[in-house]
């Protein structure tokens, strides 16, 4: 259940007992503020942003309603799977409505018949990729355009890969695409859950990069996901999920378009770079001898060269993948 510490339609949600089928309802409704207006409002008929606000909360209630009877017993240990995955605890639960609409839909509409047995099979499918044994679907492609937070002008690069790529290998996929040498620690951040190699050991507070994908961390187009690296320069690259479509084909790593040179390693963060770029275009700047060392004489910000990229993200093993 959601957060009690709000008040909706004048009730405070401390005192809301989830036990009551009514205040459960009502607790649901309170984590939809999108839709407050249009709940509230008898009259009110249509969609907000595709979405019919009625039926998707009345959907959020038969999943809490299941969760809460344990009936079909299924579907809590699905949830309990993909919140070990990492999950948002909210994604947990709109991916339980889709396979209630998958096969409640004839029920729920009058027009045919429950396989429940299917359904069972349906939920007991989801969330069942152990670490280190993977199967990929690759069912779907993701198109991504990430861009290094505080760069003018931008530097940016729109990759298209597999929707179950892990956090893992999408960390080795953003340092070839920017350029970076690996030589610093990183986390990824998605729905205020962090994630990061905890190989060398348990790390409080921080998931396992490796249990976790690109399609569990940000399952639907607009989601946004943050990758730092290096915790001393703090590269910040913003992640936002541009589109998802069916995968045509053997699942691939792509760079399709990009705009100028990822910075050099340690060369102080955002602003060191910038700094750097300055005494690069003034001839009499002071320091202009010191950053020719740390850029190279033939560094060339603007330039970007996309099939090398593509050369070196072709060479990835992704597990499962042929």
């Amino acid at each position: 259940m959601p957060n009690r510490d709000a008040t909706f339609r004048g009730a405070d949600f401390g005192r809301l007992n989830p036990v009551d089928p009514d205040e459960r309802d009502i607790l649901i409704m309170r984590e939809h503020p999108e839709y407050r207006r249009a709940l509230e409002d008898p009259s009110w008929e249509g969609e907000i942003g595709g979405v019919n606000p009625r039926l998707h909360v009345a959907l959020h209630e038969m999943v809490a309603n299941q969760l809460w009877d344990g009936e079909p017993i299924e579907a809590w240990h699905a949830a309990r799977r993909l919140l070990d995955l990492g999950m948002d605890r909210h994604d947990v639960l709109h991916e339980l409505m889709n396979v209630g609409v998958e096969h409640l839909h004839g029920a729920l509409t009058g027009s045919g018949p429950v396989d429940l047995d299917a359904y069972r099979r349906t939920l007991n499918d989801l969330g069942q990729e152990p670490v280190n044994t993977r199967v990929r679907r690759s069912d779907t492609a993701y198109q991504i355009k990430v861009g290094i937070a505080g760069s003018e002008p931008s530097i940016w690069r729109r990759l298209s890969l597999p929707g179950d790529t892990p956090l893992d290998e999408l960390h080795h996929i953003l340092q070839v695409s920017f350029g970076w040498e690996g030589w610093h620690l990183h986390e990824f951040e998605a729905k205020g859950r962090r994630y990061t190699d905890v190989s060398g050991g348990s790390t409080r507070g921080v998931h396992d990069e490796r249990r976790a994908t690109l399609n569990l961390v940000a399952p639907r187009q607009g989601d946004r996901v943050r990758y730092t690296y290096d915790f001393g320069d703090d590269w910040i690259h913003d992640l936002v999920v541009e589109a998802i479509e069916p995968a045509e084909g053997e699942a691939r790593v792509l760079c399709l378009d990009a705009d100028r040179a990822g910075p050099p390693e340690d060369c102080g963060g955002i602003y060191g770079y910038q700094r750097l770029l300055d005494a690069m275009t003034g001839p009499r700047h002071p320091d202009r001898d010191h950053y020719e060392d740390v850029l190279g004489e033939s560094f060339d910000p603007a330039a970007v060269d996309l099939e090398a990229i593509n050369s070196v993200l072709a060479a990835i093993r992704i597990p499962g993948t042929s």
